[in-house]
């Protein structure tokens, strides 16, 4: 990507740097790690363009990160005025100028709002709910033997070393402590049966376990990873290389969670090509109950606009309006704990019911427009699925939520 000479030394003046703890948070919209080099007039002016092209390098990475990779193409590439008005905050860390020379390392935090507006306007495919939070158990197999705790396995510093927090699928090493060594003895069978991680993982706060092999030779780090949870398990490869067996192992942990991130981006990246419309009863039996569906529906991504047409004590009447396709939407609503089922009298959208499938009133397939085609199926009084509801008197008055 070319040198922009943004205004960014303004940006610093403005504060826009954040702190570490403000940085720490697991947000895919974090980008970590942009190493930078730039000259220039003089220290500052060589570090203002510095940032100016780490910025660039940054939404690459986060587009690689966000957008699967047939996709990635398709990207434009923002104007330097959009690009700076995405970046929330950044660090510098390792910063070296001189008179003329400034190298640091930068983590950007990016606007996920505005940077998913920007996707979504364009058609473009993005994933931004995550997988699993997960654990490594790294298992290194050397000429002396199987490494799993301790600090004489490489492969372990080596996820110690790569954050993968802000990752799609995010990944913590564990401290190798006594505790790590109780509940996963060395020497121990380790396959892909979820009740044999599930202290280590309950200890760490987790959904899964990824049980990552890995053995280094002649340069090159080869990898067989399992990611195991309560669901079941998902295997992967990955080839890590570098000038050392450090660099390698570290190449390795990158290309392993590119692959991860891939593969989660096939069941999770939305089709902004596609958008379909239905209407829904929602039961409820309070006020905070009610209140409390509206506020998880904002969440789910793939929703683009809501509209209560009529509230009862008991229920009311939604009309959704959602992008992507229907097995995506059915994944993100049961993420949010909702399901929408077949009722006596139309569509009800109710807590996620575990083994009974859920109800569209139809495909949502693609027309020629690339809208979907919704097919109509509303119960009595309810309007069809296409049409935003009709007018009737409420008794509350009607709201439109349009999620961010």
């Amino acid at each position: 990507m070319r040198l922009r000479f943004l205004s960014f030394l303004a940006a610093l003046i403005a504060g826009l740097a954040l702190s570490a703890p403000a940085m720490a948070a697991g947000s895919i919209f974090v980008v970590r790690g942009v190493a930078v080099e730039a000259t220039g007039e003089s220290g500052p002016k060589a570090c203002e363009a510095a940032y100016g092209q780490g910025q660039d390098q940054a939404w690459l990475k986060l587009i690689q990160r966000l957008v699967p990779e047939a996709d990635w193409g398709r990207v434009p590439q923002p104007s330097a005025d959009e690009l700076t008005a995405f970046v929330s905050g950044y660090e510098v860390s390792g910063e070296k100028r001189s008179n003329s020379k400034c190298i640091a390392t930068m983590t950007y935090l990016f606007k996920g709002d505005l940077v998913k507006k920007y996707l979504r306007e364009r058609g473009i495919s993005y994933a931004d709910r995550r997988g699993p939070s997960s654990l490594a158990i790294p298992l290194y197999d050397t000429p002396e033997g199987t490494r799993l705790w301790g600090d004489d396995n490489l492969w372990l510093s080596a996820f110690r070393a790569i954050k993968l927090e802000n990752e799609l699928i995010p990944v913590d090493a564990p401290y190798g402590d006594d505790g790590d060594k109780a509940a996963i003895p060395p020497g121990a069978p380790l396959g892909t049966d979820w009740l044999s991680y599930k202290t280590i993982a309950d200890k760490y706060g987790v959904k899964a376990v990824l049980v990552a092999r890995a053995s280094y030779a002649s340069g090159q780090v080869q990898v067989e990873a399992d990611l195991v949870s309560e669901t079941g398990s998902e295997h992967f490869s990955a080839t890590g290389e570098g000038a050392d067996e450090r660099g390698a192992l570290a190449d390795a942990v990158r290309k392993l969670a590119s692959v991860m991130g891939e593969s989660w981006k096939q069941k999770a990246a939305i089709d902004n090509s596609i958008s379909a419309a239905l209407s829904v009863w929602a039961p409820y039996s309070s006020l905070a109950q009610r209140n409390d569906i509206e506020k998880r529906l904002r969440k789910v991504q793939n929703i683009l606009e809501i509209q209560v047409s009529r509230v009862t004590i008991s229920g009311m009447s939604i009309w959704l309006r959602y992008r992507g396709r229907n097995d995506q939407f059915e994944q993100a609503l049961r993420q949010a704990g909702f399901g929408i089922y077949a009722g006596s009298s139309g569509l009800v959208l109710d807590s996620y019911r575990q083994g009974e499938p859920m109800s569209f009133g139809g495909g949502a397939a693609a027309g020629e427009d690339g809208e979907a085609q919704p097919t109509p199926g509303p119960g009595p009084g309810e309007p069809a699925d296409g049409e935003p509801p009709a007018e009737e008197p409420p008794v509350e008055e009607p709201q439109v939520i349009r999620p961010q």
